[in-house]
This record gives C-alpha cells, structure tokens and sequence, in this order.
C-alpha cells in the first residue's frame, strides 16, 4: 500500500476549531479541498531541492514537512525508546501546518521552477518543447542510489501508464503547483497528514 501525503485545506476562520484539540477535529468536516500524492512526496521534495540554496530547500521541505503544529509536539530527545509502551502515539497530539504566509512563499517558490512541456506522442525521443528546472533535475538513478522513499522503483519507463518516472512526477508537480497557488490566493491555511 504506502504511504500518502494529504494537505488539507483550511479557512482562516475555521482553524481556531483546531487550535485547541487537534486530534477531535474532523478534516473532512472543515477542509475546503485536498490533495494527496501516493508514495511520490518525497521525491517531489528531492527533485525540487537540487540546485536550490539552503533557505530555498527548507522552503520546499515544509511542503510535506512543517516546522509549525497544532497540539503539542513530543520531544523525542527525552523518549526512552526501548521502553516504549505498546500503545505509544508518536504524533501525540500535534497536526502539521502551514499559515498562509508560509503557503504564499511555498507557492511562490513553486512558480518560480519550471517543467518541461512533452509532446504527447514523441516522448523522450528529442520532442521536447522545452526544457527547464524540473524535468532536468529529474534522475531516477539518483533518487534510487539515495533510496528516496518508496525505494528503488524510480525508473526512465516511456509508457503513459508508468509511474515514478519523469511523466509521473512532472504531473505530480503541476499538480501541487497549482494547488499552492490555490491555496494562497485564498489565503488558507494547509495542514499535513502522512501516513
């Protein structure tokens, strides 16, 4: 199966419903809209990372990965791991977000990386319309020889129905491309769920 990455719209004015208890809160009841991506999160984080200085890859890290959370955050520098109880919650009581100005400079980020625009009967064949940032940095022998989760599937296939390929993660990309920018315009917050 795998895991997924779902980012959950928020509005403003519903997220102090979250602030206080973020474990009772259903996100179906208050999320505007949301989009997950099936295995290929990280990947997309590695992708977009390359070339990019250190603020800018923190920047794209908090795509999936939030530095701030509703709840409270377990300290794991004070967790005895090899006495854990069967019934230990590592997420605790925390959810993952991003506020609005954290998503507007995200999605800004994100518009500011291209993708390369295929011919859609000529791939990989010289056909390309043009060439730019993301397809470029696209190397699935590099996302394999650092084991980029979920593991050595990523793959140069030129079938349309192939997965974890250049394709795929490029459709990956202009999705949450264009769900970023969504999401600021609207000045939402999103919060994360991987599991």
């Amino acid at each position: 199966m795998g895991q997924s990455a779902t980012l959950y719209r928020i509005d403003k004015n519903d997220i102090s419903k979250i602030d206080g208890n973020p474990k009772k809160v259903n996100l179906f009841e208050l999320t505007k809209g949301y989009e997950s991506y099936s295995k290929s999160f990280d990947g997309l984080i590695f992708v977009l990372s390359k070339n990019l200085n250190q603020p800018n890859i923190e920047l794209i890290q908090q795509i999936f990965y939030p530095k701030t959370f509703f709840g409270e955050r377990p300290d794991f520098s004070n967790i005895d791991f090899d006495n854990l109880p069967d019934n230990f919650d590592f997420e605790l009581d925390t959810l993952p977000y991003n506020a609005p100005n954290i998503v507007s400079e995200v999605s800004s980020l994100l518009e500011s990386i291209k993708i390369c625009l295929l011919l859609k009967r000529t791939i990989f064949g010289g056909a390309y319309i043009s060439t730019t940032n993301f397809c470029e940095n696209f190397n699935h022998i590099e996302l394999n020889k650092n084991n980029v989760y979920p593991g050595d599937i990523w793959n140069d296939k030129k079938e349309e129905n192939a997965a974890f390929n250049v394709r795929h993660m490029s459709s990956e990309f202009e999705k949450i491309k264009a769900f970023y920018k969504e999401v600021k315009e609207a000045e939402d917050y999103l919060l994360i769920y991987i599991g």
